[in-house]
């Protein structure tokens, strides 16, 4: 009896679901039972001296290095298992299934095992990824061996702080001190632990990573190069587009993606602006006394600020004399109607006495300004004074002001003073007229001015925001197109290792030293044609039915829109079993090798000798040590490219 063994790629679920692999929902995909390549693999073959079996290995199909790893290592059992029956064998993986071949067989190599039965094992456009390990051996580890290194750290951190600062100190040492020998041991001892760990993460981890020691991949190189066969489209979107891939520049944020959202931020930003300043104690204390010092004391005589406190003083002496008689009913009288209900009145005599007392202020006050010609301002300043800086005539705390800025009350008053009282002032509001006419003209610039100035400082604002939102803008989107560069060639590459680094792909495995040639011209023709029909089916079909998908039920997200009427086979990657004549090459390159030969449905075939002649052209070719990637990449490639980066996109209903 004779095997062959087929290996899915990425994405390939039993089933018939849609993956990477092109299978429509219940399409059976090329490798699973009762498939079209199964039942041709039966008719176009023979075994001698036995029958031919078509079996499959099953795996997780995740596009994970760590998956296609373990997925090699319980490959290897299942060759084992065929070896053990003396029984010739096949290995034929698509995609990934490729890498997990190559995993297999390089787990073999390890363990020195040639696997004499298998006759041929062949790719199908496989991506095979570089990798490169981290080059220190603490960044190679895991996150559980990290922390038990640095546990086992511990001791030699402690000598290592205590030596450090008895050097330091310049005063004997309080361990060792008399005897050195002691400290040195002391030393040695410290150091056992970390050195046993390094030792045995060290080995671990070369037993580990069986790509970077060179005897296991010189061994696999000897074993079963010469076993392989690799049968790979020359625009095979795989291939090409991660091969690709590291030296594509891949823009996701533009340089000021970010300016218009930073910049809305100037909507807010005088509001945000004021709220700040009036919870800030210092900076209010800072104004309040820039405004004491240099805008009111400044501009007044001594003489005019005491005759000012002095008249408002007394003004406000005779104010609580005469206010209270003058406006309390029946004050000074015994007139018990006078107190009742409705019929209160004032005291005729009080009110006369307030007038009085009013006319005596303004006189004096007139002879003060004749004699002081700053008086209006040594009374802004002294009832600036009263409002911030005393309390009850006192001075308050510190000579600051009142409240050490602390108070959000005395704060905003200030805040509030600065933008009617003092702007009014700056702008002759006092100079307007006298009495109501005054008072109304110092309320109506301030009520114009404020929003007018409060207008062109939030746009000043909104200037500076923006500038200062196009410099961040454009470092973040360098940084984070960097790290959504390396994301995305993470995820393409599928790698989900430890200390390990994917620098590429390639069409041969990294013990491989010259990469095959690619299909025959005529057979790539053939698979690119089904591809760009399949395609033009495909985009037929979304046309017509795009209409509907607005009302769809249920609604369709970004990747079940796409999946409902998109299959994976517009690629050429997915399209290469569904292609006859491809099947035929594949049965032509297994009936080449021991254990295998052609039925005879399948030598009168018409293909029959195009199929070998394809193979004699594949077989005949030099291999290169050119790698994809190396040259200038054509319209092909960079299609293959974005090809790539939309499958390691994962849409969430």
């Amino acid at each position: 009896m004779a095997t062959i063994l087929a290996v899915h790629g990425t994405f390939a679920h039993a089933g018939g679901e849609a993956g990477a692999e092109g299978a429509d929902v219940g399409t059976k995909q090329w490798w699973q039972p009762d498939s079209e390549f199964r039942n041709e693999m039966r008719q176009l073959l023979d075994a001698p001296g036995g029958r031919l079996e078509v079996v499959h290995f099953e795996w997780s199909g995740e596009n994970s290095e760590l998956d296609r790893r373990q997925a090699g290592k319980a490959l290897l059992q299942k060759i084992l298992e065929l070896e053990s029956r003396n029984e010739p064998y096949c290995l034929v993986g698509h995609s990934h299934g490729g890498s997990v071949i190559a995993a297999a067989l390089l787990r073999a190599a390890a363990k020195k095992q040639k696997l004499p039965h298998l006759r041929r094992w062949i790719t199908v456009g496989t991506p095979f990824v570089n990798m490169r390990r981290e080059p220190f051996l603490f960044t190679r580890l895991d996150l559980p061996r990290k922390v038990i290194f640095v546990a086992s750290m511990m001791l030699l951190l402690m000598f290592s702080v205590y030596i450090a600062a008895e050097m330091t100190s310049g005063k004997s040492m309080v361990l060792g001190g008399r005897y050195p020998g002691i400290l040195i041991a002391t030393g040695l001892m410290m150091s056992l632990p970390a050195l046993v760990f390094y030792l045995l993460l060290r080995y671990f981890d070369g037993r580990g990573l069986l790509l970077y020691r060179r005897r296991v991949t010189a061994r696999a190189g000897e074993y079963f190069s010469d076993r392989w066969l690799s049968l790979a489209h020359r625009d095979d979107e795989a291939i090409q587009g991660l091969a690709f891939l590291p030296e594509a520049k891949l823009t996701f944020f533009d340089k000021s993606f970010a300016v218009p959202t930073i910049t809305v931020l100037s909507v807010v930003a005088l509001p945000l602006l004021y709220l700040f300043l009036i919870t800030s104690p210092k900076t209010m204390v800072s104004i309040a006394n820039w405004l004491k010092t240099d805008v009111y004391e400044s501009r007044v005589s001594p003489g005019a600020a005491a005759a000012v406190r002095e008249i408002s003083q007394e003004r406000r002496l005779r104010r609580q004399e005469f206010g209270p008689r003058s406006r309390q009913p029946g004050a000074l009288r015994d007139d018990t109607q006078a107190n009742s209900g409705a019929e209160q009145r004032f005291d005729p005599a009080a009110r006369e006495e307030r007038r009085k007392a009013w006319q005596e202020y303004r006189s004096k006050r007139r002879e003060l300004e004749e004699r002081y010609s700053d008086l209006n301002a040594a009374e802004r300043a002294f009832r600036f004074k009263q409002r911030f800086f005393e309390r009850k005539d006192m001075v308050c705390e510190n000579g600051v002001l009142c409240g050490n800025g602390e108070n959000l009350r005395v704060n905003s008053a200030l805040v509030l003073h600065v933008a009617t009282d003092e702007l009014s002032w700056m702008l002759g509001g006092e100079e307007l007229g006298a009495g109501r006419t005054r008072w109304i003209w110092s309320a109506l610039i301030p009520g114009i001015l404020v929003p007018l100035i409060s207008g062109l400082i939030a746009l000043a604002l909104m200037l500076v925001i923006r500038s200062f939102a196009g410099i961040v803008s454009s470092l973040s989107s360098t940084l984070l197109n960097s790290l959504t560069n390396a994301e995305v060639r993470r995820s393409a590459f599928g790698n989900d290792t430890e200390g390990e680094i994917a620098v590429g792909a390639v069409d041969r495995p990294s013990w491989i030293e010259r990469s095959p040639p690619r299909l025959p011209g005529a057979i790539d023709e053939l698979i690119t044609d089904y591809s760009n029909g399949m395609a033009s089916q495909s985009l037929a079909k979304f046309r017509r039915m795009i209409g509907g998908l607005a009302s769809a039920e249920p609604k369709h997200t970004a990747d079940t829109a796409v999946t409902t009427y998109f299959t994976w086979k517009e690629l050429v990657h997915a399209s290469y079993f569904d292609v006859p004549e491809f099947r035929k090459l594949v049965a032509e390159a297994v009936s080449r090798v021991e254990g295998f030969a052609p039925s005879a449905d399948f030598k009168k075939d018409p293909d029959h000798t195009k199929t070998a002649q394809w193979l004699a052209e594949i077989e005949g070719a030099p291999r290169s040590l050119a790698e994809p990637g190396s040259e200038p990449p054509n319209t092909s490639d960079v299609a293959a490219v974005a090809a790539v980066v939309a499958s390691t996109v994962k849409a969430e209903p």
